[in-house]
């Protein structure tokens, strides 16, 4: 069986299972016999990015026994192409769930927001279940539709007194250069030499190399007692988990989530736990987004006026227990145990 590894992504993902590959699509094409292919879905999509990948994708989707497509990102573009190629030989690994499509699980933003935790004590700095001065962290990131409604609602109901909240209000554009001026870095962070475009810039953060993204601001975190989760997408036929979520998992916190249909329900498929009976979590149920998110100001407001010793005390068991989930799952292992499997299978 003659396997084509269509990127560098692909090629990393079998070296480390061991496995034989060719790069070059027309050798590929040429060469008779059963074939298998490997592709990684660009991202961003536009610029001609995804064009390029599905023209090559649709060159040789017909010739090979069986292909597997992997991705890190869930977005419209994204699974819309998934949506679009739907076939019984194609094997779809990605960071999510999208609805009514049978994929396996790639949990990419898992691995790489827990690897520098899980070799270092850092987050001993943290006191989770000790009351805070606020109540919420509230970091938007980029400036997207639902982060905004988030944004208006802090300031309409005068809580940014309450709450530590930034909001990067430039659109989305990667030839622009963020405005960092207010920015609260992380202590041990070393801010950038040069502007960054997006947050997910690498960066110095105690000595080593990482995204900015996946850093877990310990001092932020030590005056707020709970986090708002403004995933990036909040479409109600997906589901995608990233960095976001793993940051206030590993810092044993409490958070609501402004994210699609199904977002809690899908993350305890994962073996995690959430906090529905210590707040109402039926929001998670609505499928109307805007009603979604009613629900969601509404907890918010709860948890602004309940004590947080109350709240505190009756999460930890959740919260021990889900950071103990994130980190001692090996969630690349998980992840390439299924990929070799899947090509085994079609290639003995």
């Amino acid at each position: 069986m003659l396997i084509y590894a269509d990127s560098d992504v692909c090629q990393h993902h079998l070296i480390q299972n061991n496995l034989e590959f060719i790069r070059d699509i027309d050798s590929f094409i040429q060469t008779q016999g059963p074939k298998c292919a490997v592709f990684h879905i660009p991202f961003p999509w536009d610029r001609g990015r995804g064009e390029i990948f599905e023209s090559r994708f649709c060159k040789i989707k017909d010739l090979c026994d069986h292909i597997i497509v992997i991705g890190s990102e869930l977005h419209e573009t994204t699974v819309d192409f998934i949506l679009r190629n739907q076939q019984e030989n194609i094997t779809y690994f990605i960071c999510g769930v999208i609805e009514h499509v049978n994929s396996k699980f790639w949990m990419d933003w898992f691995t790489l927001s827990t690897y520098f935790y899980k070799e270092n004590s850092i987050l001993d700095q943290l006191n989770p279940y000790v009351p805070k001065s606020k109540t919420f962290d509230i970091l938007l990131g980029c400036v997207r539709p639902h982060r905004t409604k988030i944004y208006e609602y802090v300031l309409k109901n005068n809580l940014k007194d309450k709450a530590i909240m930034t909001y990067i209000q430039n659109e989305i554009n990667p030839l622009q250069q963020l405005d960092t001026s207010n920015w609260i870095w992380p202590d041990g962070l070393e801010p950038p030499e040069k502007d960054i475009s997006w947050t997910v810039s690498p960066i110095i953060y105690q000595g080593r190399s990482m995204s900015l993204s996946t850093v877990v601001p310990i001092n932020i975190y030590n005056e707020t007692a709970y986090t708002v989760v403004a995933e990036t997408n909040y479409f109600n036929h997906f589901n995608f988990y990233t960095e976001k979520i793993v940051k206030p998992i590993l810092a044993e916190r409490l958070f609501v989530t402004f994210a699609g249909h199904h977002y809690l329900k899908n993350l305890r498929n994962f073996g995690f736990k959430t906090f529905d009976g210590i707040i109402d979590e039926s929001y998670d149920n609505i499928k109307d987004t805007e009603l979604r998110f009613q629900e969601v100001f509404k907890q918010m407001k709860y948890l602004f006026m309940s004590p947080q010793e109350e709240i505190l005390d009756k999460i930890r068991p959740i919260t021990e227990y889900n950071k103990k989930i994130m980190l001692e799952t090996n969630w690349y292992q998980n992840f390439s145990k299924e990929l070799r499997a899947v090509l085994l299978a079609h290639t003995n």
